[in-house]
């Protein structure tokens, strides 16, 4: 063999072994990538305790399953529980990123009070582009889109009698905007408002690591989808799909103010996120931003209100809820304590109370009779009319 033959083997040679050492690096790169996080969320999930870990997230009470098609063309999955005639209607509207599973909780408190003899039914709905539910068929959507998908489920669900609306986050803008998108059957029907971390206006200006994110993902993303035809983000998805229990654990420490929370909580949540495609992440995101609802309310002025935040909440901030209250005058504003953006899941006992509490004063306002059998109204007195049991913090 001559030199040069020599030289262009031991070349070769360390070629080879320069590209086995990175692809090894990157095997072992692709095991951490997936090994770490995988133990970490195993490790995680044994060592909470977890006085939620044998609730049937996925078989919640039911009474009617259906899909509403809107006006606008969007399939939404919508769900009742409790009576179709009962004297009140309790609307639960979810927000940004999750869906109707959110209220879980609160579905099973009202179903357990209509269970107690209380005449009250609960509908809930998955957004568009959430759940179960069809996106719409455009790029950007917009708070207003989301108050016409109310009405249509209302139309279809419930056309009749006296209404509570309890949004959390973006379910409450939809309230907003449904007040002054249709202010005739507003003040007609809605006897009560529950507001659960939302924002009246300003949300573009929170100084918040997500709310960043939000809008970095206004300012790159969106142009893409408005620029690029035809441009699918089945990849992404499928990758956020796959991410598995690195997306367990982001979740677990960007979603929650306890330092440990329930893991069959964390998982609810992340399931949710998962859920909704990078269309529909990108497609709210300049809707939230802008949404500025501060003019419509004062047709809110007498109604029964609610207004609960976490104090750790950052995607709302509690400042946000203490503005609304103050827009609201006799509205009841609740901090929740060690709570994120999520207290409905965080401390269920706590939100589920809240609201119940609402629906008696509503039940009491409505001054037509009661919610329950045989008791009269406002002259019933609270302990009559109450058809609950009070709830502890975390189990309702």
């Amino acid at each position: 063999m001559t030199e040069r033959q020599s030289g262009r083997g031991s070349r070769r040679a360390r070629g080879w072994t320069l590209a086995g050492g990175i692809t090894g690096g990157i095997a072992v790169g692709a095991a951490l990538a997936y090994g770490v996080p995988a133990y970490l969320a195993r490790r995680t999930r044994a060592s909470s305790a977890d006085p939620y870990a044998h609730e049937p997230f996925e078989m919640p009470p039911v009474n009617s399953v259906r899909t509403v098609e809107t006006r606008d063309g969007a399939s939404v999955h919508v769900e009742t529980a409790g009576p179709e005639d009962a004297d009140l209607t309790v609307v639960l509207i979810h927000g940004y990123m999750q869906d109707m599973g959110t209220f879980y909780f609160q579905r099973k408190a009202i179903a357990d009070a209509v269970r107690g003899g209380l005449r009250l039914r609960a509908v809930l709905y998955d957004q568009p582009g959430h759940g179960r539910s069809g996106g719409l068929v455009r790029t950007e959507y917009s708070i207003d889109d989301l108050a016409e998908i109310l009405r249509d489920v209302l139309d279809a669900v419930a056309p009749e009698g006296p209404l509570v609306l309890a949004g959390h986050s973006m379910g409450g803008m939809t309230v907003m905007a449904y007040a002054r998108l249709f202010p005739e059957e507003f003040r007609e029907r809605v006897k009560g408002v529950a507001f659960l971390s939302t924002s009246a206006a300003g949300l573009d200006t929170v100084e918040t690591k997500p709310m960043r994110a939000l809008r970095r993902l206004r300012r790159t993303v969106l142009p893409m989808l408005q620029q690029v035809a035809g441009w699918t983000p089945d990849l992404i998805d499928r990758s956020r799909l796959l991410a598995g229990d690195l997306g367990w654990l982001l979740t677990r420490k960007a979603a929650f103010r306890a330092p440990n929370p329930p893991g069959s909580i964390v998982t609810l949540v992340e399931r949710m996120n998962r859920r909704v495609s990078i269309q529909s992440i990108v497609g709210y995101a300049r809707a939230i931003l802008d949404h500025d609802a501060t003019a419509v309310l004062p047709q809110f002025k007498g109604l029964p209100i609610l207004v609960a935040v976490g104090d750790g909440d950052p995607l709302t901030p509690p400042a946000h809820s203490r503005r609304l209250a103050e827009a609201l005058p006799g509205s009841r504003l609740e901090l929740i304590a060690e709570a994120g953006h999520s207290p409905q899941l965080e401390y269920p006992g706590e939100i589920s109370q809240l609201l119940l509490e609402m629906i008696d004063k509503v039940a009491a306002e409505i001054g037509d009779g009661s919610l329950r059998p045989g008791t009269a109204g406002p002259e019933a007195g609270p302990e009559r009319r109450r058809s609950w049991k009070p709830f502890s913090r975390h189990l309702p």
